[in-house]
């Protein structure tokens, strides 16, 4: 779980600079207490990660990999107190893949719920 974490949070540090133009995410809205779907495409092998801005505002929170992508490893870590989701896969693998979040949380108008985001990723 260690070597996780390590990898993780290494892999968050690296979605700057040029990883860029390596991860292409579609802006979804997030509805709390629903099966929300997000796609991914990222390029084989090299760090991707998006921020989950609209949980900003959220209450309380609290992230975790449901379900581990099958062909890469997807983690939660941190970006100025706003969560951010990475992904590598692994390398040389090209197609898809897919992982599940799961958060709690909600905001002034909606209390806390359990929700998911189902990531669907093109690995080219």
């Amino acid at each position: 779980m260690r070597s996780l974490a390590a990898l993780m949070t290494a892999l968050l540090l690296t979605l700057g600079g040029d990883s860029q133009a390596a991860c292409r995410f579609d802006s979804t809205k997030l509805y709390f207490g629903f099966d929300n779907p997000a796609k991914l495409e990222a390029d084989s092998g090299k760090p991707c990660g998006f921020a989950m801005s609209s949980t900003r505002s959220a209450g309380s929170h609290a992230y975790r990999i449901a379900q581990p992508p099958h062909h890469g490893v997807a983690g939660i870590g941190d970006d100025n107190g706003m969560p951010v989701v990475g992904y590598r896969s692994a390398a040389g693998y090209r197609g898809a893949d897919e992982f599940v979040v799961t958060f709690v949380g909600g905001n002034a108008r909606v209390p806390d719920q359990a929700s998911t985001i189902h990531v669907s990723v093109n690995v080219e």
